[in-house]
């Protein structure tokens, strides 16, 4: 075999590996995030003891101490995490990721100040992924 044709082989070998690589990360990114769903989001003063959002909106009075995400979910596989990022004025302030139990659920996730105090005033927003998937881009604001 002359010296073109070893290379032309290799060079449809790379090809072919890097194909199946691609093909394989794309499946594996499609299986993970492709059938999860997020519903009914919410961002509430507190949640009750039933888990159900309580003091609903967007926009909160100075003064608010907590602030609570809530969504519900279904269709999640054994051992997915969601990761839900808290942003003020445009940067990132907390984030957090947690396990979902598999099938369907609620969630909530609370932010607030280690010292109890109230929450600046401000463009707030929060946002909830899994993996390399955005689920929800959530605006609020604090104001007077």
């Amino acid at each position: 075999m002359s010296r073109d044709g070893k290379f032309f082989l290799l060079l449809v070998g790379f090809a072919i590996f890097s194909l199946i690589a691609v093909s394989f990360g794309a499946i594996r990114s499609k299986k993970a995030a492709g059938s999860f769903e997020i519903h009914n989001i919410v961002l509430c003063d507190e949640v009750d003891s039933g888990m159900k959002p309580v003091g609903i909106g967007s926009a909160f009075s100075y003064g608010t101490r907590q602030l609570c995400l809530w969504f519900e979910y279904s269709r999640a596989g054994d051992g997915e995490n969601v990761r839900v990022r808290w942003y003020y004025r445009g940067r990132p302030i907390h984030s957090q990721e947690v396990l979902l139990a598999p099938g369907s659920g609620a969630r909530a996730f609370c932010l607030l100040l280690e010292d109890g105090s109230p929450l600046p005033r401000g463009a707030y927003s929060v946002r909830i992924s899994l993996f390399d998937r955005v689920f929800s881009d959530t605006f609020f604001e604090i104001s007077e």
